[in-house]
């Protein structure tokens, strides 16, 4: 117990002097320099490093943990495009560094730096504009020789998203300019995305260099996060509702805004790896995007069925690189397969160039339905209803593969060429397709069409002018037809056929039709000429009034084939059949002149059994 009594009685002697000097030294700092005189110096050497600093609050004197400054509603501007404010500031330094204030306050050198409410403004040239708010900030054992040290930072931004950095940072000045800048055990925190990594930068931060990865995070959260600040990212609604929720990217890149920048990495999307390749040509003020992969499983990503037909999800994977860069952009994209869910397509290949909300695609190739497609296209999103012009090439085609997949319809086969050249504007599929206009060409090869037998229909038409008994009776299912040839026009959702010809067996075929591509239905109208006495070598054989004349035809159905029938044109046959019962009569009236029979009667009722049989 003595020994104790000694001991805290020799500290309290020893520690007295201690506390004493330092209640000395905290009274001749407090009431002996005046910091607020400082402020004038504050701002003069700032300006003399290239910095408008203004300080409109008071400088305040603390001392605990360590001796400081607390600076009252700041702000700060590089000249240029960076500014920013807080509305406290402390700088903390040593005691050792505080005693020796006398030399100067230029001579004070920082322990710590804590912020409290700033603000940040990033503007610059040529690139979308960064603000970030509420920032907290703090930091100890601060160095500006190389040596590194922790710090820790919040901030809000993108519609109030919630910010926060933890990192380990090295700085190296020379004078005004920062040498080299590192963050080692980079963590940067998104809400629930997380970003890790290292990088360094140099010549105050025109190089940069380093390597980033995310966690797996859902796309269409943070595209919702982003809409304040990019309208054109509107979440998309997918028909597989997982679909763009597991993503993550890893990459590593070098800036260099004097020359060019280059990002390499890797994104996941859903499972799906695809590599991706970004240059920053800085000079021309143009990205380039280059993305490649194996599988792509696009049907999980078409509109989900209570969308309301809104288009803009299907753009904004395409429109994310444009948006987020003012320049020129080109997005170059190289897959192997694109799966949907009845199909697939091969080797896809595209070219996109986008300048002010303006898309224009120079190359689209793919292999698809054992054809190939090929398209030039411009997308015009400047105003509130995108507007677009294409032109697509399709060669070799199958329609038997085409229609299930597409129509849900397994009436029509051949193979497919066709060129098109079509503009139109919209938010909607259905606005889309009621804006149609334009034109092209097309040729199906070895065609057949399963719902119905034009010989037979030809035959029965042509059953009410006489036919020999030798005639058909098993009709096959279906109609081969020559090979089919026509042009067509596109107006208000309906493609309009101005002419088509074809033929089977000795019938000519030729007419015109409507297809109502939002309406999912068609009218075609055809004329049928036989030149010859019998529609085929199997057919019907036909009364010679018939031949070498065009029989009207009127065919009508869905496109998913739930309906179809085809018949004669009744207007257009009545006419046909008064001339060809003149003409009957007129021989009657020969052959009976001589007779007592009435050339009338027999004549009604030759037409009127034929047409009951």
């Amino acid at each position: 117990m003595v020994i104790v009594k000694k001991l805290l009685k020799w500290l309290a002697v020893g520690l007295l002097p201690v506390v004493t000097l330092f209640a000395i030294a905290v009274i001749y700092v407090t009431f002996v320099v005046d910091i607020n005189g400082y402020k004038s110096d504050i701002e003069s050497l700032a300006r003399e490093q290239g910095w408008d600093v203004s300080i409109r609050g008071d400088l305040v004197w603390q001392f605990f943990p360590k001796p400081g400054i607390s600076i009252a509603d700041i702000s700060v501007s590089d000249q240029t495009s960076v500014s920013g404010s807080a509305k406290s500031l402390v700088l903390a330094t040593n005691w050792t560094q505080l005693l020796s204030l006398g030399g100067g306050i230029e001579q004070l050198q920082l322990s710590s730096v804590r912020i409290v409410d700033g603000g940040l403004q990033w503007f610059p040239a040529n690139s979308p504009r960064l603000q970030f708010n509420n920032i907290q900030l703090s930091t100890k054992n601060l160095s500006l020789q190389g040596n590194t040290f922790p710090i820790s930072a919040s901030a809000s931004a993108f519609g109030g998203r919630k910010f926060v950095l933890d990192t380990d940072m090295a700085v190296q000045l020379d004078g005004r300019n920062m040498q080299r800048l590192s963050l080692d055990d980079l963590e940067l925190r998104l809400d629930s995305i997380r970003l890790y990594g290292e990088l360094s930068a140099s010549d105050n931060g025109a190089f940069v260099q380093g390597n980033l990865k995310t966690n797996s995070f859902d796309l269409k959260q943070l595209m919702a996060s982003l809409q304040p600040m990019v309208p054109l990212l509107t979440p998309p609604k997918t028909l597989v509702p997982t679909a763009l929720t597991d993503l993550s990217l890893e990459t590593s890149f070098t800036l260099d805004t004097e020359a060019a920048s280059k990002f390499i990495g890797q994104l996941s999307v859903d499972g799906q790896i695809f590599d991706v390749d970004v240059t920053i040509d800085h000079s021309i003020n143009s990205l380039t995007t280059l993305v490649s992969g194996d599988v792509l499983r696009a049907g999980d990503y078409l509109p989900a069925a209570n969308s309301d037909g809104n288009n803009s999800g299907l753009f904004a994977p395409l429109a994310i690189p444009f948006a987020l860069w003012q320049g020129s952009s080109q997005v170059e994209v190289n897959l192997g397969r694109i799966e949907f869910n009845d199909f697939s397509i091969e080797n896809f290949y595209s070219n996109v160039f986008g300048n002010q909300r303006v898309l224009r695609l120079t190359s689209l190739n793919a292999d698809v339905f054992d054809g190939q497609v090929n398209a030039i296209a411009k997308l015009d999103m400047r105003s509130s209803t995108p507007s677009f012009a294409l032109q697509p090439s399709l060669s070799g085609i199958d329609m038997a593969q085409a229609l299930p997949a597409l129509a849900d319809s397994a009436a029509l086969t051949g193979l497919l060429n066709m060129d098109v050249n079509v503009q139109g504007s919209g938010n909607s599929l259905n606005g889309m397709l009621k804006s149609l206009t334009g034109a092209g060409q097309f040729e199906l090869r070895s065609p057949s069409y399963a719902d119905l037998n034009i010989e037979q229909t030809f035959c029965n038409a042509a059953a009410l002018f006489g036919r020999s008994p030798q005639d058909r009776q098993d009709w096959p299912p279906g109609t081969q037809l020559e090979d089919l040839r026509g042009k067509f026009q596109l107006s208000q959702g309906n493609l309009e056929i101005t002419e088509y010809s074809t033929a089977t067996g000795n019938l000519n075929i030729l007419g015109r039709g409507t297809i109502g591509l939002a309406k999912q239905n068609y009218s075609i109208k055809a004329n049928a000429r036989l030149d010859a006495e019998t529609t085929s070598s199997n057919g019907c054989s036909v009364n010679k009034r018939l031949q070498n004349r065009q029989i009207p035809f009127v065919c009508k159905g869905t496109l998913d084939g739930s309906s179809a029938y085809c018949k004669p044109d009744e207007r257009l046959l009545k006419d046909l059949l008064k001339n060809t019962a003149f003409e009957k009569l007129g021989e009657q009236l020969l052959r009976n002149s001589d007779k007592e029979q009435d050339p009338l009667k027999n004549l009604f009722n030759d037409l009127l059994k034929r047409k009951l049989n």
